[in-house]
C-alpha cells in the first residue's frame, strides 16, 4: 500500500526493504545463493605444432650458429601468451574460500554495505563471509544505538540492526512517513513533549493531555490552569507547566496531581525548564525567574530583556534566552550574570535551543541562525520559511523547524541545506515541534497534533 505524506494510515504490515538507495534489494531474495560453477580445465602454456614433439635439450657445446638455429625452431614451435591471456585461461582459485575465515572477513570488512550485499551473491562461501556478524556490528557503530547494558553485542543480529537503521535513514532522506493525527483538544495546541511511549500536550482549552504513542489515544487529561497552557516540560517524576494565567504548576507524574503552584510573574509564562535544583521560567513581563524545585521559593529574578522573553534553554549552569527585542543572551543561573549577547537577527525571536556548544534560533525575520555559543559568531543562516519561525529543535545531524507559514522543514545542520519541506500537514500556524530519530511531532492552531512516523514496519527497539 503506498503511503501518502499527510494522511492517517492504518497499521501497516511489515515490509522488506533494501540496503541500496531503492527499497528492494536488501532482502533475503537478494541473498539467494548461486550454484558454484565447476572450475575450468587448466590449459597448457605451450601449444605443440606437431604430435610427438620432444622437449629440446640444451648443450653448452652448441656453437653460435646452432644456438641461433635452435632458438628459431623453439620460437616457431611455441605460442607465447600475454599476462591477460594467462589470467583468462590459467587456473582460478576462490581466495575467499581458501583463506581462513578470520582473514577473509577482515579483508572484506573494508567494503561498503552495498558492495557487501553484492558479493554475497557470488557463492555460498562468499555469502557466509559477507554475513559475518562482526562486520555488520562495525558498520552499525556509526550510529548512536540505545542497546540495554544487559544485552551483549554477541547476542544481536547486527545485519538486521544495520538494515533497519539504514532503511530508517533512507526514509529521512526521502521524506517517506506514515502520518497520524491526535484529535481531542477543542482549541489551539501550544506545546508538547514526547518520549518512546507517550506524548503530552498543552492547549488553549486550558487542559494538558496524555497520549499513548502505540494507540494514538488520549489516556489522561489534567485541568488546573485558569488560562491557556503555553509551555510544559517533564521528566520521570514531575511535569512543570506554564500558563497565560501567569502561574506555574508542578505536577506529580505518578499521581497526576499538582504538587505546588508558583506565583510571581505579572504576565503569561511563555517557557519553562528545570534541573535537579531549579525551575526556571520566562515571561511576557520581560523577566526570567529562578525557583527552588523543592520548596517552590523564588530564588532570583533577572530583568533579562527589553521585550517579552519568548524562549529559554538550560544546559548545566548556563541559560540561553531569546526575546522579542531581537537579542539572544547567555546567563549564569548561579549569579544571574549575563555572560554573552548574540546579535544578528533583524526582528524579534520566537524560539531558541542550546546544547552546550551550539545555539540555534528562529525569528520573525523568517530565518534560522546557528551560533557558536562560546565565541558568539553566527556560523550559518538558513532561509526558506516565508513567515515567522515559531519553533525548532536540533540534534547532531538535523534542525527541524516549524513556522506560521504552516510548513515543517528539515535542515542539514552542517550545510544549512533544506532537506525536507512538509507543507500540507497543518491547516494553520504551527506552534511547537519536536523530533527524535524515529518521528516528528508537531502542534498547531488547527487544534491537532500531527505525528509523522518514519518507522512503520521497522524494528526500532534500539533506535
Amino acid at each position: 500500500m503506498p503511503f501518502t505524506m499527510f494522511q492517517s494510515m492504518p497499521h501497516q504490515q511489515k515490509q522488506d526493504y533494501c540496503l541500496s538507495p531503492s527499497d528492494s534489494t536488501m532482502t533475503e531474495e537478494f541473498y539467494s545463493i548461486r550454484k558454484q560453477k565447476q572450475p575450468k580445465k587448466n590449459y597448457s602454456l605451450v601449444s605443440k605444432t606437431r604430435r610427438g614433439m620432444r622437449p629440446m635439450r640444451s648443450s653448452v657445446s652448441l656453437n653460435r650458429r646452432n644456438r641461433h638455429s635452435t632458438c628459431s625452431s623453439v620460437s616457431s614451435s611455441c605460442t607465447v601468451y600475454s599476462k591477460s591471456s594467462l589470467f583468462e585461461f590459467g587456473p582460478k582459485k576462490d581466495f575467499i574460500r581458501e583463506l581462513p575465515y578470520e582473514i577473509a572477513t577482515d579483508i572484506i570488512s573494508y567494503l561498503d554495505a552495498t558492495s557487501l550485499c553484492s558479493i554475497s551473491t557470488v557463492s555460498k562461501s562468499w555469502y557466509n563471509v559477507a554475513r559475518c556478524n562482526e562486520i555488520w556490528r562495525k558498520k552499525a557503530a556509526r550510529w548512536q544505538l540505545n542497546i540495554p547494558q544487559h544485552i551483549s553485542h554477541y547476542q544481536l543480529d547486527w545485519y538486521h540492526v544495520y538494515k533497519q537503521r539504514h532503511i530508517l535513514d533512507s526514509r529521512w532522506n526521502n521524506g517517506r512517513v506514515a502520518t497520524h493525527y491526535l484529535i481531542g483538544h477543542i482549541d489551539s495546541v501550544y506545546c508538547l513533549q514526547f518520549d518512546k511511549s507517550k506524548i503530552i500536550t498543552g492547549s488553549r482549552d486550558r487542559t494538558i493531555k496524555f497520549w499513548d504513542l502505540a494507540t494514538y489515544q488520549c489516556t489522561q487529561t489534567l485541568a488546573g490552569h485558569e488560562g491557556s497552557v503555553l509551555c510544559l516540560k517533564y521528566n520521570d517524576q514531575i511535569m512543570v507547566s506554564g500558563s497565560s494565567d501567569t502561574t506555574i504548576i508542578v505536577w506529580n507524574l505518578k499521581t497526576f496531581q499538582p504538587i505546588m503552584r508558583l506565583r510571581g510573574h505579572t504576565a503569561g509564562v511563555l517557557d519553562v525548564c528545570f534541573n535537579e535544583q531549579y525551575i526556571i521560567s520566562c515571561s511576557k513581563d520581560r523577566t526570567i525567574r529562578i525557583w527552588d524545585i523543592t520548596t517552590g521559593q523564588l530564588v532570583k529574578t533577572i530583568l533579562a530583556h527589553n521585550g517579552p522573553v519568548n524562549a529559554i534553554q538550560l544546559f548545566e549552569n548556563k541559560l540561553v534566552s531569546a526575546s522579542g527585542d531581537a537579542l539572544i543572551k547567555m546567563w549564569d543561573i548561579r549569579t544571574g550574570e549575563c555572560l554573552r549577547k548574540y546579535e544578528g537577527h533583524t526582528r524579534g525571536l520566537a524560539c531558541v535551543r542550546y546544547d552546550g556548544t551550539k545555539i540555534v534560533s528562529g525569528s520573525n525575520d523568517k530565518t534560522i541562525k546557528v551560533w557558536n555559543a562560546e565565541t558568539g559568531e553566527c556560523i550559518m543562516s538558513c532561509e526558506g520559511h516565508t513567515d515567522l519561525v515559531r519553533t525548532l529543535n536540533f540534534d547532531q545531524d538535523r534542525i527541524v523547524s516549524a513556522s506560521y507559514d504552516q510548513s515543517i522543514r528539515v535542515w542539514d545542520i552542517k550545510t544549512g541545506t533544506c532537506l525536507l519541506n512538509f507543507q500540507s500537514g497543518h491547516t494553520s500556524w504551527v506552534f511547537d515541534v519536536h523530533f527524535d530519530s524515529t518521528r516528528i511531532v508537531s502542534a498547531s492552531q488547527d487544534q491537532r497534533v500531527l505525528v509523522m512516523d518514519f518507522t512503520f514496519g521497522l524494528d526500532t527497539q534500539f533506535f
